[in-house]
């Protein structure tokens, strides 16, 4: 009676050695989801136009591939699920400088291999008994997750089948890789959301065209689609400074706050 389920995992971070928040973000898709045509036209739209929320500006090509894709998926909001961590970079590298002759880069091996491990645990753990859940992990190509001394890929495909056999969860994980920029849909929204999330999260005043035109574009999406509107409020998300444990935030406190400091400033065009 056991049933196999396929899920996609997506991965990235945002904001390493920026202004804090440091976030890592996991975003869980059923395969039979993501396989629909109206996703998978998506792949040709991030082919076409190059999407940095990082960047945004209020360009209208970009922004109106970013309405597309945010609110093609948002049809079925319910099936996908996000985990987040904010991590305090600055105690992660000052506690590491006590390792510095036994591990040299003990700080970065901690933000790059045991947060992601956490967050794309969470997302598969606590399925029921009759449910076996396949997963591929996808994870955006960067150095920062491979080098010569270590590999974001190889770590989380055994460590996390060791959890699973370990902890008696109904998950194995069948592949992990690493995807550039612009070849697939997962990835790039990923990217969006944890960049949203940050920004949310930021709150900043729109002193500056790429400030205000972030949170414009948020504002704009929370107001007209209730399926991102619910979707962003139940984000897991978790905040790590220096602690034993992972502390849990309602994000809902997050975008409360957000929507209160900017819908004074919001024009809906």
């Amino acid at each position: 009676m056991e049933h196999s389920f396929t899920i996609n995992i997506y991965f990235d971070e945002s904001g390493k050695n920026q202004v804090k928040p440091h976030l890592m973000g996991g975003l869980s898709i059923p395969a039979v989801y993501y396989e629909k045509p109206k996703i998978q036209e998506l792949n040709e739209v991030i082919k076409k136009v190059s999407i940095h929320w990082t960047k945004y500006d209020g360009d209208s090509k970009e922004r109106n591939s970013i309405w597309r894709i945010i609110n093609t998926f948002m049809d079925e909001h319910y099936l996908l699920k996000m985990n987040v961590i904010s991590y305090n970079q600055s105690r992660i590298e000052e506690s590491a400088k006590k390792l510095k002759d036994t591990l040299e880069d003990a700080a970065d091996q901690t933000i790059f291999m045991k947060f992601p491990e956490r967050i794309i645990y969470g997302l598969l753990r606590k399925y029921g008994t009759y449910v076996q859940l396949d997963t591929k992990i996808f994870i955006e190509d960067d150095t920062k997750y491979h080098n010569t001394k270590y590999d974001l890929r190889t770590q989380l495909f055994q460590q996390l089948n060791i959890q699973s056999i370990y902890r008696g969860e109904r998950f194995i994980v069948k592949s992990a890789q690493y995807v550039k920029k612009q070849e697939q849909i997962g990835i790039e929204l990923v990217d969006l959301l944890l960049g949203m999330v940050r920004s949310i999260i930021r709150n900043e005043m729109p002193t500056s065209r790429r400030v205000r035109e972030k949170n414009q574009l948020i504002i704009k999406l929370l107001l007209s689609n209730p399926n991102f509107y619910a979707f962003i409020k139940n984000i897991n998300y978790f905040e790590w400074s220096n602690a034993p444990s992972l502390v849990e935030v309602d994000f809902e406190t997050y975008l409360n706050i957000f929507m209160s400091c900017q819908l004074p400033n919001f024009h809906m065009d």
